[in-house]
């Protein structure tokens, strides 16, 4: 096959991998401190909804309902929990098939508005995924493959920058996604796929794509992503899959054997220094679909998957559920 197109499967299987049944209103009984709010995509059978939980009330509120047929990938929250960028395919119409396509919007988080546009597909196979806001605001960072030959299925997938006063776009690394940015914005972290072999490392790098460093190889893990800073910016968070969960490989499973994408296999936390190390375990659970995201006072790390969005303290104690519902790899944490 194709390694462009192995690729592109791998990040259809991302985006379209979809939980079980959920109650957006079920709420852990453990006590908090916690404040602010935490935006998460709802995923269920028949119905997918960006929402946003507020801490001081323990309560969940709808801000957008993806409409029958359309696809809400990933999301954003800005960092001041006004707006949010989303990565989101609409309708293609009735009867039509959905798979995916998807550009980038901006809708207001005053659950009244209708997304709007901010870069379209120029091509029918072309997709956006992955955005994360800089720390003031003022970027966006996301992942965008682009057709190279449509006959021939090769694509091409770019990590790129979005300023969004001037509209300028630059591409700051190849076969870049899972962007994150340090709380400072002075660094720049992703998941640099392969496309021959399709494994992943993690790279840290200056906010512009400049002196890439890698500080995970290929080789370490099976599979990684979902990465992100530690409020001080001098740990890197990740979710990884240390080795094989079945006899199968995850080759055999990408091309059939069983149906498998990087991000819906079980998956543990890990951190390491971004100065470099070996990387550590943080949690001894794996669960599939994890997503991260700190607290905007760094005391706590929630983090998604497909059984429920959880709490924990940065060094992985005191794991406890916050929601039992399914959540997308899609986590906004604002004060």
């Amino acid at each position: 096959m194709n390694p462009a197109k192995t690729l592109l499967i791998v990040i259809f299987l991302l985006l379209v991998a979809c939980g079980g049944d959920g109650d957006d209103t079920a709420v852990s009984r453990e006590t908090t401190d916690n404040t602010g709010a935490l935006f998460y995509i709802l995923q269920e059978p028949r119905r997918q909804a960006l929402m946003r939980y507020d801490f001081a009330s323990g309560s969940s509120q709808t801000l957008f309902e993806v409409p029958e047929n359309a696809w809400l990938s990933h999301m954003a929250a800005s960092p001041d929990g006004s707006q949010i960028a989303m990565t989101y395919a609409p309708s293609p119409g009735e009867n039509e098939i959905q798979f995916g396509y998807s550009s980038l919007y901006l809708l207001l988080a005053d659950g009244r508005s209708e997304p709007r546009l901010l870069i379209e597909r120029t091509a029918e196979q072309e997709v956006f995924f992955n955005p994360t806001w800089t720390p003031d605001g003022q970027q966006l960072y996301y992942s965008h493959v682009t057709p190279l030959d449509e006959a021939a299925f090769t694509f091409r997938t770019t990590l790129e920058r979005l300023d969004l006063a001037s509209g300028e776009v630059t591409a700051v690394a190849e076969n870049g996604i899972w962007p994150r940015v340090s709380p400072d914005g002075r660094s720049l972290a992703y998941v640099s796929i392969d496309q021959d072999s399709l494994l992943a490392e993690l790279i840290v790098a200056e906010p512009d794509g400049r002196n890439p460093t890698v500080l995970v190889t290929r080789d370490r893990f099976m599979t990684l992503d979902a990465p992100l800073f530690s409020a001080d910016g001098q740990w890197l968070y990740f979710s990884a899959v240390a080795e094989q969960t079945s006899s199968t490989t995850w080759w055999e499973r990408l091309l059939g054997v069983e149906v498998a994408s990087a991000h819906n296999l079980p998956s543990r936390w890990w951190r390491l220094p971004i100065t470099g190390g070996e990387p550590e375990p943080i949690t001894t659970e794996a669960r599939v679909g994890q997503y991260g995201v700190l607290a905007p006072d760094g005391r706590s790390l929630a983090f998604s998957s497909q059984s429920g969005i959880f709490l924990m303290q940065p060094d992985g104690r005191e794991v406890r559920q916050l929601l039992e519902l399914s959540a997308a790899d899609s986590l906004s944490w604002t004060p």
